[in-house]
C-alpha cells in the first residue's frame, strides 16, 4: 500500500474518531441539560413554592399574633394588610404547587400526599386563624387570646410540620438527583475505583 493510501486512511480514520467522540460530547451535554431542566421545573419548582407558601404561613402567624399585642390603629391597619397579603400568598402558592404536582408525571407518591396533608389543615386553619384577626379588629383581645391558644396553635404547629416534611422531601430527592446526574456524567467501573473528580477539584 502506498504512503498517501495509508495517510489518507489514518486521517480518515482520527476524523471518525473526532466526529464520534463530538457526537458523545453533544449527546452527554443534552442529557445534562435535559436532567437540569427536570430538575428546576419539578423538585426546584416544588421546594420554590414550598418555602413561598410557608414563608406566607409565618408571616399571617406573626402579623395575627401582633394584632392581638397591638393598640395603636396604624399599627393594627399594617398587621391586618400583612395578614391578607399573607394569606394570599399561602393561598396562590398552595394552589401552584397542587397544579405543579398534578402535571408533573413522575412526581413522587410521598409529595401528592404531603400536599394534600397541607392543604387539609390549611383549610382547617385559616378560617380559625382569620377569626381571631377579626377579633383582635374588634377589640375582643381576650378572647381572640383564648382561640389562638386552644384552636389556633395546635393547627398552626401541624401546619408547619407538614411544610417542614414536604422540604425535607425536596431536599432529599434532589440530593438523590444530583448524585444520579454524577454518576451519569462519571460512571465507575466498580467500587474499588476512585471517584469521579468534579472541576473544582485541584
Amino acid at each position: 500500500m502506498k504512503i498517501s493510501a495509508k495517510l489518507a486512511i489514518a486521517f480518515a480514520s482520527l476524523a471518525a474518531l473526532v466526529l464520534l467522540v463530538g457526537g458523545l460530547s453533544v449527546y452527554a451535554l443534552s442529557d445534562t441539560t435535559h436532567r437540569f431542566s427536570d430538575y428546576v421545573k419539578g423538585t426546584g419548582a416544588m421546594g420554590a413554592l414550598a418555602n413561598a407558601t410557608r414563608t406566607g404561613v409565618d408571616q399571617r402567624a406573626i402579623a395575627a399574633r401582633n394584632l392581638v399585642l397591638v393598640t395603636e390603629p396604624a399599627d393594627m391597619a399594617a398587621e391586618k394588610a400583612t395578614v391578607l397579603h399573607a394569606h394570599e400568598q399561602v393561598t396562590t402558592s398552595l394552589a401552584k404547587l397542587k397544579a405543579l404536582i398534578g402535571s408533573l408525571p413522575n412526581t413522587p407518591p410521598q409529595a401528592r400526599s404531603l400536599v394534600a396533608e397541607i392543604e387539609k389543615i390549611e383549610a382547617a386553619y385559616a378560617p380559625v386563624a382569620l377569626g381571631i384577626v377579626d377579633l383582635a379588629l374588634k377589640g375582643q383581645k381576650d378572647e381572640a387570646i383564648t382561640r389562638m391558644n386552644r384552636d389556633c396553635r395546635p393547627l398552626l404547629a401541624a401546619l408547619v410540620k407538614a411544610t417542614d416534611s414536604f422540604a425535607a422531601m425536596t431536599a432529599e430527592h434532589g440530593n438523590a438527583l444530583l448524585q444520579d446526574a454524577e454518576t451519569a456524567d462519571c460512571p465507575r467501573r466498580s467500587k474499588s475505583d476512585p471517584p469521579c473528580r468534579s472541576n473544582s477539584d485541584p
